[in-house]
């Protein structure tokens, strides 16, 4: 199945999206109990939810536990809006593991980042020496991330 196609769900494969999402460490065993299938068909599921891109793989980690102690959203505004201007931007900061979620938004910005650091000075360290090698950025705006008291990424309605 080619992943850009999009996949009618059942109750089935929602309960086990929603399974998956509170605990990603189940064992198919358990997984297939808890959805009432035997673990053939259940593997089969998973197996059209991953190649489909239903469920991409990914690790939720604890951000102080893993030595991030500064999180923000960047506000990033670039000179030009042209296709390769933005293509060139995406290359660019692929290469920065701090930028841990990069959104493409309609507004007053084009586009909307998630930096994940140390600390203050490893965020300055950031902007300084690798988004002013950017040459397309415009303009960057910060706001701090204090808490994050209900996480809902990735959820089904």
């Amino acid at each position: 199945m080619v992943a850009t196609e999009e996949i009618s769900l059942d109750a089935i494969d929602r309960r086990i999206i929603r399974l998956l999402q509170a605990d990603a460490g189940l064992s198919n065993n358990a997984l297939a109990e808890r959805v009432g299938l035997s673990p053939a068909p259940l593997s089969r599921r998973l197996q059209r939810l991953y190649e489909s891109g239903v469920i991409r793989q990914s690790v939720v980690i604890d951000p102080r536990k893993a030595g991030i102690g500064l999180q923000a959203f960047l506000e990033v505004t670039l000179e030009r809006s042209e296709k390769r201007v933005g293509e060139r931007f995406i290359e660019a900061i692929a290469r920065m593991p701090e930028v841990v979620e990069c959104h493409t938004v309609a507004g007053d910005f084009d586009f909307l980042l998630k930096i994940a650091v140390r600390d203050v000075a490893d965020y300055k360290r950031l902007l300084w020496e690798g988004f002013d090698s950017i040459p397309e950025v415009k303009t960057l705006r910060s706001t701090i991330l204090i808490d994050t008291p209900m996480l809902k990424t990735g959820r089904l309605p």
